[in-house]
């Protein structure tokens, strides 16, 4: 690619994960991938962005998506541009599958900030980098579930807080919300005064006009899980549940399960 070339069409890809240890803003993002693809006599005709979305999972990604479908129309672009390879994907299995349907359709995956030789090591160097994003995924995983479980075993919160609790940005503890509170403690009232059972409470809560905080109606199932919830007698609960992988009649499928007692952390919350 040089000046002298006519000119070449390209999308622009943006991705930024949770973790930015290692990354650059959306806007120096764009604003490099302009910078290269003008140095190179390339018109970017769209953008696709994906903020604090993991790089391992494709599927997740609505922006990514989006533009895979654009790329394998008939009026595709030469390029896709990214920052980095690991922009594109952290997971080399997924890589690899995008990369190669896109070259079937002409569309070269570029990444301006690890430019590749020309020669026939040039898919050898790119799986290399491939394979160090992906280590550098799970590395950064792990290191992530470590931090998250020492902050549980100190009584820290890492989730959204219950019904009834709120924590503004900034906030490390959670503090009582009282226009939910109130409606924790008629569950509290109805189930150990009056001896409802749960689907006497949602139903009379319901009727009553009180919903959850995402607007929904009560449910059995969502009173029994607030009964439940050690949260509200100071407990902090994490890594109570696990999820796996089983292939059933050849297809993946991800199931919940309940975690060992001794990988479960049961310990007194700050709040």
């Amino acid at each position: 690619m040089n000046q002298n070339e006519s000119l070449k069409t390209a999308f622009g890809y943006i991705r930024v994960s949770t973790h930015m240890q290692e990354e650059i803003s959306p806007e120096a993002q764009k604003h490099e991938l302009q910078k290269w693809a003008k140095q190179h006599n390339i018109l970017i005709t769209q953008w696709f962005q994906d903020n604090g979305i993991s790089g391992k999972k494709a599927e997740n990604r609505t922006a990514f998506q989006n533009m895979i479908a654009l790329a394998k129309e008939k009026d595709h672009p030469d390029y896709i541009l990214a920052w980095k390879f690991s922009r594109f994907a952290r997971n080399q299995e997924e890589s690899i599958v995008y990369k190669s349907l896109l070259r079937k359709n002409n569309v070269q995956v570029v990444s301006i900030s690890e430019p590749l030789p020309d020669g026939p090591f040039a898919p050898l160097i790119e799986r290399i980098i491939e394979w160090m994003d992906e280590y550098y995924s799970i590395r950064l995983s792990g290191e992530v579930k470590r931090g998250m479980k020492e902050k549980a075993k100190k009584g820290g919160y890492q989730s959204a807080p219950p019904l009834g609790y709120r924590r503004e940005k900034g906030d490390t503890v959670p503090a009582i919300y009282e226009p939910e509170a109130k409606i924790y403690r008629l569950i509290k009232k109805y189930f150990i005064h009056d001896e409802y059972n749960p689907t006497t409470i949602a139903r009379t809560l319901n009727d009553q006009g009180y919903r959850t905080r995402q607007g929904n109606r009560f449910e059995a199932r969502v009173i029994i899980y607030i009964l439940r919830n050690p949260f509200y007698i100071g407990k902090i609960r994490w890594n109570v549940h696990k999820t796996r992988k089983r292939v059933i009649n050849n297809v993946v499928r991800v199931e919940r399960y309940l975690a060992p007692p001794d990988e479960q952390i049961l310990v007194d919350g700050l709040h």
